[in-house]
């Protein structure tokens, strides 16, 4: 696999595990639940998935536009609930995508020392 396919690889990898992660904590813990709740948004593996996907592009809210965070804190999650959640948006935004950002550099400066090589 390429630079991309790793990156693909890695990021899906971290996705499908704080998926697992966010649908046992926040998903629901009864059959009746409706779309303004969060745990709506994690109720299966698949919806879990697309949920942690939207937030790592930044767009964490609900269909009414409310902040997740927010609907944590003043449900049943708590404090420290959001905590997590919070800190999962920032490590895949400073931490994950400065990790993929770096292989690319890292695979374009290769290419051009093997292209300056060849030029000599």
């Amino acid at each position: 696999l390429g630079t991309l396919g790793w990156s693909i690889v890695l990021f899906v990898l971290f996705n499908y595990v704080l998926a697992l992660v966010f649908k046992e904590l926040l998903g629901p813990k009864e059959e009746i639940i409706d779309d303004t709740m969060v745990s709506w948004y994690f109720r299966s593996l698949p919806r879990s998935m697309y949920t942690i996907f939207r937030c790592s592009f930044g767009d964490c809210s609900t269909a009414e536009g409310l902040p997740m965070a927010e609907i944590i804190v003043a449900g049943n999650g708590g404090l420290l609930l959001s905590l997590l959640y919070s800190g999962f948006s920032f490590i895949v935004t400073i931490g994950l995508f400065n990790v993929i950002s770096a292989i690319f550099v890292e695979s374009a400066l290769a290419t051009a020392q093997e292209l300056a090589a060849e030029k000599r």
